[in-house]
């Protein structure tokens, strides 16, 4: 049986984090996919991702939590051609991209309103299977 690790404290966090550093207001911010979790490794590591899409772009924030477990964690985030996936090859322990790193993952591809899927999985090396993947499917109207 595979353990499931919820990120809710990880997740009120970083959207914290993320509306202070975009200067926006929780009613209005912007779509966002909350925190995915990856089932734990058998060494009890994990992987966190979530998607922040605004009017125009996005931010793809990959982390790389639990014990340590040689694992990276790779993220994807999905809408009929769009594609972007991001590797956090960092280590237990950090994260990369999105809002807290002060840069935005990449635009938009026109009409940006959609249902959007984000899947968070761990891969045993940079060509190793994806494996303890997890998957949601989310709406952004567009808007920011």
């Amino acid at each position: 049986m595979r353990s499931r690790i919820f990120a809710t404290v990880v997740g009120a966090a970083a959207s914290a984090a993320a509306l202070t550093a975009l200067g926006a207001a929780p009613a209005s911010a912007y779509s966002s996919s909350g925190v995915l979790a990856t089932y734990a490794s058998t060494a009890g590591g994990y992987g966190t991702a979530r998607a922040f899409l605004t009017s125009d772009g996005y931010f793809l924030r990959v982390c790389d939590q639990g014990n340590p477990d040689g694992y990276r964690v790779v993220a994807r985030l999905v809408k009929g051609s769009f594609y972007d996936q991001t590797q956090n090859v960092g280590g237990s322990g950090s994260c990369v991209g999105g809002a807290e790193d002060g840069y935005t993952s990449g635009w938009l591809d026109s009409p940006i309103a959609g249902t959007y899927t984000l899947t968070v999985c761990l891969r045993n090396g940079a060509g190793g299977m994806d494996f303890a993947c997890d998957s949601r499917k989310f709406y952004h109207d567009g808007s920011s």
